[in-house]
Parts: C-alpha cells; sequence; structure tokens
C-alpha cells in the first residue's frame, strides 16, 4: 500500500510516472545525437557544456534549423523535468529528516530548490543561445559567460547532494548499505572528470540519472522499523 505506516517514503515512489513521462517527451524530439562534439554523447549535454563562442558554433553550425528547434523543444520539455525531479529531491530530503527527527536533515531540503534554480537559468540561457545563434552573428556571445556557473552548479550540487545523503543511507541495513555506495559514484565520476574531461564527462552525467533510480528504490524499500541515526 502506497500510505502503509511502516513504509512512510512509499509515496514519493509514484514520482516515477511524471518522471518517465517526462523522459519520454523529451526522447520523443529526434535529435542527430551523432553529431554532438566530441566527447559528448547528447546534443543538449554538449550544448550545456559550452564555454566559448566557438564552442556555440561548433556545435550548433552542424545543425539545420530544424535540429536546433528541436534542442529549444526538449529544453521546454525539461521545465517540467526539472520541477518535477527537484520536488521529488527536496521531498525525499525533507521527509527523511522528518522521519529521524533530524531537523538539520529537513533544512537540507532547499538543496532541491537552489539546483532547481540553476537548471532553469541554465535553460533560459541555452534558449537565448539558440535563438542568437539563428538570428546569425555573435547576439549570444554575452551568455556564454553565465552558461557554465549555472551548469556546473546544477551538475555539481546533485553530485553532493548524493554523495550526502549516502552517509546517511549507509548507516541502514544491507541493502541501503549498497544503494549508498552507489550514490558516491557521482561525486567520484565528477572528480574524474575534473582530471580527465573528455574521459570521464559522459560517465558523471549518466551517473546522476542512477542516482535518482536509487532514492527511488529506497523510497518504494525503506521501512520505518529500521533505527535510523543521521
Amino acid at each position: 500500500m502506497i500510505n502503509n505506516p511502516n513504509y512512510p517514503l512509499r509515496s514519493l515512489g509514484l514520482f516515477i510516472l511524471p518522471l518517465v513521462v517526462c523522459l519520454g517527451l523529451m526522447r520523443s524530439v529526434s535529435l542527430p545525437n551523432e553529431k554532438a562534439l566530441q566527447p559528448y554523447n547528447s546534443l543538449i549535454i554538449a550544448l550545456e557544456f559550452v564555454h566559448s563562442s566557438s564552442d556555440v558554433v561548433n556545435t550548433l553550425e552542424v545543425l539545420d534549423k530544424e535540429e536546433i528547434l528541436g534542442l529549444d523543444k526538449v529544453n521546454y520539455f525539461d521545465f517540467i523535468f526539472m520541477a518535477v525531479y527537484s520536488s521529488f529531491l527536496s521531498l525525499f530530503i525533507y521527509k527523511l529528516g522528518a522521519i529521524s527527527n533530524q531537523p538539520v536533515v529537513k533544512n537540507m531540503a532547499w538543496a532541491g530548490v537552489v539546483i532547481f534554480t540553476s537548471d532553469l537559468l541554465e535553460n533560459f540561457i541555452m534558449l537565448r543561445i539558440t535563438s542568437g545563434y539563428m538570428d546569425g552573428g555573435m547576439s549570444f556571445s554575452p551568455y556564454i559567460n553565465f552558461l557554465p556557473l549555472f551548469t556546473w552548479a546544477k551538475w555539481g550540487l546533485l553530485a553532493a547532494v548524493f554523495a550526502w545523503l549516502g552517509t546517511l543511507l549507509i548507516q541502514k541495513g544491507s541493502l541501503s548499505k549498497v544503494l549508498s555506495l552507489i550514490l558516491f559514484l557521482p561525486g567520484i565520476l565528477l572528480a574524474l572528470s575534473i582530471v580527465d574531461y573528455s574521459s570521464w564527462i559522459n560517465r558523471f552525467t549518466t551517473s546522476i540519472f542512477l542516482g535518482f533510480i536509487i532514492l527511488l528504490i529506497f523510497a518504494v524499500c525503506y521501512r520505518k522499523t529500521e533505527q535510523y541515526q543521521a
């Protein structure tokens, strides 16, 4: 049962439905990801991580107008996705703090709001960049200075929050210990990406999605009868 008092986080498992719908909407847009600049395996990820005007030109010049509009469409769907995943993350942290009677943990739910804000601003900037590029000239250039700030804030904070949650979940039962170890993976891959960007950046971004799957599994399986110590 969803509202079983012995499984206080199980209701969060319902987030799987809107998350799957949002991912399905974004995947429904046909993008030629094989045109993404190396080392990226996705055009969206390639655009997120541009650092200069030449990066923008190199990323978008291989696309026709319809393909660039497709990128914009994915970003519009992403507005819904970011609202869903950040709400799930905030509620997960808040409920985890509530059932463990840890006010500090509950207060960390604000991390979801910060991540949402970073993702929101990142998307707005990417839309301005694609719009400026299609208008011709270099009118998008001023926005490039801000994009890395919000892109790395989003991805970095997600990795940090997952690692922090890992330190909480590792204190629980055997299944929770295994799941918690996976939550440390994004932080490890982020560090490796700094050392060898081209070899690890795709693995890092993929591990963030894996982190959400781990939290969903924990939410469904967690039993209140387990003793919790934060």
